[in-house]
């Protein structure tokens, strides 16, 4: 039913073209590549440059029934296709971006392929971002004015093992925090100085104490520097924290706490300067997706196939479109792990009832 063969060869192909977010000519590579196909299977295509996006339309219509989102790029940077090539053995794929997510994107033209045949009144819109893993910073408008066309949308970002699915995913928050003083001898006129460093240890110190992960919210003080040696009172002074959270209130907590931390500053003579890098809101169950969560089910009862759920604290495209109101489900990829290293891998096993499952549920759009 499934041409596993031409998957594979088509995953091999994309998997052994570097496509890191930062290399925008080489995630344009991985997008002429996709578009080539679309264009072959009679889909309307627009590339976009400035975001080095993929846009492929079953129908010319503004809107369409069902939006199917798959990231280009991959973490890993150019060099690495070719040291790490796509390879197999009996169960699994390896290579960079096998699961995350380029299965998902050959998983997309799979299932485009079959309900262009079965499902011809189907408005199917396909989405290839270029940047997904750096935030979908350069992406963001163009998938939100497309989002605004879309009934539904599923997200290929790979499954769990166990053939699961993501139906919510933390909201995120990046801050970045820098901190000026004044650099004195540390030995000889101390109080000449003002310790950026010291600031940013307060910071740390009270912004941290917010965490409450009983309601799922994490405050990780991930990178600090600063300081240029231990007989100088530092003059500068960086932090950078990633903050999760299930409750968009907590953002706003989170917030607050910075703005008080910068209008009451602890060491005379500093500074603080606050960037918010990136921020997500949550992908939380709705109705309209509880819905959709029981049609998955139910199609996979009806196949025979046992699916599980999860509730993730990483973030993707997913946290976009259910911001932007658009009811979603994601990880419907095929199933992989060990995800942005060098052991990630694909379930081989999963191809054939992931591709299966996803038909039955996108050739019935009833929810």
């Amino acid at each position: 039913m499934w041409d596993l063969t031409e998957f594979r060869k088509e995953l091999k192909e994309l998997v052994n073209i570097d496509s890191c977010s930062s290399d925008r000519d080489d995630v344009a590579r991985i997008g002429e590549l996709l578009a080539g196909k679309y264009r072959d299977i009679g889909l309307y295509v627009e590339t976009h440059a400035g975001c080095t996006c993929i846009q492929a339309k079953t129908h010319p219509d503004t809107d369409f029934d069902v939006l199917l989102v798959g990231h280009m790029d991959t973490v890993f940077p150019r060099g690495t296709a070719g040291k790490r090539s796509y390879r197999e053995d009996e169960s699994y794929a390896y290579g960079p971006g096998v699961a995350d997510m380029k299965a998902g994107l050959v998983m997309i033209l799979h299932l485009v392929r079959k309900l262009r045949k079965t499902n011809p009144g189907l408005r199917i819109c396909i989405a290839n971002d270029g940047d997904e893993e750096t935030d979908s910073i350069l992406s963001y408008e163009w998938l939100k004015e497309l989002s605004g066309h879309a009934r539904y949308a599923y997200v290929f970002e790979p499954g769990r093992p166990g053939n699961g699915f993501v139906k919510s995913r933390k909201g995120y928050l990046g801050i970045e925090i820098d901190f000026n003083g004044i650099s004195a001898h540390a030995g000889n006129a101390p109080e000449k100085g003002a310790s950026a460093i010291r600031e940013m240890a307060r910071w740390i110190t009270e912004l941290t104490a917010l965490q409450n992960l009983e309601i799922g919210t994490s405050v990780n003080a991930g990178t600090v520097n600063g300081g240029i040696s231990p007989n100088v009172i530092a003059d500068h002074a960086n932090v950078y924290f990633d903050v999760r959270i299930r409750q968009m209130p907590e953002l706003l907590r989170i917030k607050e706490k910075v703005q008080e931390l910068q209008k009451n500053i602890s060491v005379e003579g500093v500074t603080a300067s606050v960037k918010y890098i990136s921020e997500m809101t949550p992908m939380s169950p709705t109705e309209i997706t509880d819905r959709m969560i029981e049609h998955i089910t139910q199609k996979a009862e009806e196949l025979h196939m046992e699916i599980s759920w999860f509730c993730v604290g990483g973030v993707s495209d997913a946290n976009h479109l259910a911001g932007w109101g658009v009811p979603v489900i994601c990880g419907c990829g095929p199933c992989g792990g060990n995800l942005h290293s060098e052991e990630e891998f694909l379930e081989l096993f999963s191809l054939e009832n992931r591709l299966e499952l996803m038909f039955q549920v996108l050739a019935d759009l009833s929810v």
